[in-house]
C-alpha cells in the first residue's frame, strides 16, 4: 500500500454483565499494558516514507494530553512496541525495522495523565518492496539462547552499496537512504541511545533510525576507525609518515576533533612506540609510494574509567593503551619478539594462552578482560592451520602479567578485516568478514556469529553473508530501533 489510511477509532465503554454498577471502567491485561477502555476519540493516519519502502509514517491525534506508543504485530514476526513520545496532542513517528511486502498490524496505545492506557483499534498496513542491492545472507544457526536483535552493515569495497539491516531470520528490515557515500571499509557504531554514528567518505555521521542525519562531522583524510567520546568529540585514526635512517615509513596519529571540525589533542606513533621494530611481513609491506606500513592500526576504544585508549596496530600485533591526558603509553600487549630494551617494561608476561597477532577491534568488555579478533597472521598459531578467533586476555597491572580467559575459533581464517563487540547481555558477536587464503580454500563468505560469552562458547546465532567481504557488524537490540523518531517527510 502505499497510499494513506485514516481511520477514527472510538473507544467503547464496556459493560460488565448486567449486574454491574455505571461508570465502571474494565481493565484488560495486554501486552505487559493495563489498558482501559475508555470513551474517547483518536485519529491514527499510516502513510508509506516517501524515501524508504521498509518504513512507515505514523501520525496519532488525540483529544488530551497523551503520551503515545505503535503496538506492531505481523503473522511472521513478533509483536513489538515503540517507546512512547513525549506528552502532547499531535504525535508524529517514524516506524523502523520492517520487513518487505509484509503486511502489519498497527495499534496506537494512549497513555493518558492519569496512567491509564486507552487502546485503539487495529490498522493493516502493507511494507513496500526491496530495493536492490542487498547482498545474500543464509541463517545457519538461531537458539533461544541469542540475545537477538538487529545486525547491520555494508558490504566492503562496494561504494555504490549501503547499509543494510538483518533480523533473527536473516530478513532485512532496515536499510539506509539517500547519499551515502562510502568508504572501501564502512562502518556503523552503535551509540547505545537509539542512534547509530556512519563513517563515511570524510564523514562522520550520526543519524537516527529514520535515517534522519543528527550531526555531522568534516573529517580529515581518516582511515579504518573513528569513536564518539562522551564530550561530543571524535578521536581520528590518520596516516603519519616520517623518514627514518632514509627509510620511508607510514604510521599512525590520533586527532580529537571538536564539533567545529577543531584538532583539541594528538598523538604519534612516532613519538611513543619502537620506530626499530618490524617484527614481520605486515610491517615491511612496502606501499606505492615505498613506505613502509609500520603500524597500520584499525580501532579504537576508549575506557573512561581512567580516560585511557586502546589502540589495535596491525602490522606490530600489539594492542596499546594510551594515557589521554599524557599521550604516555601505559602499556602494551603482545608478544617481544624485536623489541627494543626501552619499550620491554611496557610489556606484559602472558602466563597462558596464547597472543594476538594482526589483530582488529581491540576492547576493554564488562569483566574487565580486553576482547580482541584475532585475525593470526603472523601468529605462533598461524590463522591458516588453526583459524582466525575471538579472544579474551585478564591484565594484571601492577604485576604485568596477563592470561588467556577465553576464545572462540571462527568458522574460517580471514587473512583481514574483522571485528568482535560484547553485546549487552553478555553474548560476544563476531565478524569473520575477510576473505580466507589460496592455501585456505579462498572462502570469500562473511560469517557473523553470536557465540555465549561463558567458557562454553557455544554458537547461539550464526549468519553467512554469499560471497561478500564485511569489514564490520553491529548488532542493536529491538529497543534500540524501538525508540520513537520524529517524521521528516
Amino acid at each position: 500500500m502505499t497510499g494513506r489510511s485514516t481511520l477514527p477509532i472510538f473507544f467503547l465503554v464496556f459493560i460488565v454483565m448486567l449486574y454491574s454498577n455505571p461508570g465502571v471502567s474494565v481493565e484488560v491485561e495486554q501486552a505487559n499494558e493495563t489498558l482501559l477502555i475508555l470513551e474517547d476519540e483518536v485519529e491514527l493516519t499510516l502513510s508509506m516514507h516517501p524515501l524508504n519502502s521498509l518504513m512507515v509514517n505514523a501520525q496519532v491525534s488525540t483529544s488530551s494530553e497523551s503520551r503515545v506508543a505503535i503496538r506492531i504485530n505481523s503473522a511472521v514476526t513478533d509483536r513489538r512496541r515503540t517507546n512512547y513520545t513525549d506528552w502532547g496532542t499531535e504525535h508524529d513517528m517514524t516506524l523502523v525495522g520492517l520487513r518487505a511486502d509484509t503486511t502489519y498490524r498497527f495499534t496506537a496505545l494512549a497513555m493518558l495523565e492519569s496512567g491509564d492506557v486507552v487502546q485503539s483499534s487495529t490498522i493493516s498496513f502493507k511494507t513496500g518492496s526491496l530495493p536492490e542491492g542487498a547482498p545474500p545472507v543464509e541463517v545457519t544457526t538461531f537458539t533461544e539462547q541469542s540475545e537477538g536483535g538487529v545486525t547491520i552493515f555494508s558490504p566492503s569495497g562496494d561504494r555504490d552499496n549501503t547499509f543494510w539491516g538483518f533480523d533473527e531470520e536473516g530478513e532485512v528490515v532496515w536499510y539506509l537512504h539517500g547519499d551515502t557515500p562510502l568508504t572501501g571499509a564502512p562502518v556503523v557504531r552503535n551509540l547505545q541511545d537509539g542512534n547509530l554514528m556512519l563513517l563515511l567518505d570524510q564523514e562522520a555521521r550520526i543519524i537516527s533510525f529514520a535515517g534522519e542525519t543528527l550531526q555531522s562531522f568534516e573529517l580529515p583524510a581518516y582511515h579504518h576507525d573513528a569513536i564518539l567520546l562522551e564530550n561530543g568529540n571524535l578521536l581520528v585514526l590518520t596516516n603519519a609518515y616520517e623518514t627514518i635512517d632514509g627509510q620511508l615509513i607510514k604510521g599512525d596519529a590520533i586527532f580529537e576533533v571538536d564539533g567545529q571540525g577543531n584538532t583539541v589533542w594528538e598523538w604519534s606513533a612516532f613519538d611513543h612506540l619502537d620506530t626499530q621494530r618490524f617484527p614481520g611481513e605486515l610491517a615491511r609491506r612496502e606501499a606505492s609510494n615505498g613506505a613502509l606500513d609500520w603500524t597500520h592500526s584499525n580501532s579504537l576504544h576508549y575506557i573512561s574509567e581512567d580516560n585511557s585508549i586502546l589502540l589495535s596496530s596491525r602490522s606490530q600485533s600489539w594492542v596499546v593503551n594510551i594515557d589521554h591526558n599524557s599521550g604516555e603509553v601505559n602499556w602494551i600487549m603482545g608478544r617481544d619478539l624485536d623489541t627494543s630494551e626501552g619499550f620491554l617494561e611496557k610489556l606484559f608476561s602472558l602466563q597462558a594462552g596464547t597472543w594476538m597477532a594482526s589483530q582488529h577491534a581491540a576492547m576493554l568488555a564488562s569483566d574487565g578482560d580486553i576482547l580482541i579478533y584475532d585475525n593470526r597472521n603472523e601468529s605462533e598459531y598461524s590463522g591458516e592451520i588453526y583459524n582466525s578467533r575471538a579472544v579474551k586476555f585478564s591484565l594484571n597491572t601492577e604485576e604485568m602479567v596477563a592470561v588467556q580467559t577465553w576464545e572462540y575459533v571462527a568458522p574460517k581464517y580471514t587473512n583481514s578485516l574483522g571485528d568482535v563487540d560484547e553485546l549487552s547481555g553478555g553474548n560476544i558477536l563476531l565478524c569473520a568478514g575477510g576473505p580466507s587464503s589460496a592455501s585456505t580454500g579462498n572462502n570469500r563468505d562473511a560469517y557473523i556469529v553470536e557465540v555465549a560469552g561463558d567458557q562454553t562458547a557455544e554458537t547461539v546465532w550464526e549468519m553467512v553473508v554469499n560471497d561478500t567481504s564485511v569489514y564490520r557488524a553491529e548488532r542493536f537490540s529491538w529497543n534500540d530501533i524501538s525508540a520513537v523518531s520524529d517524521l521528516s517527510l
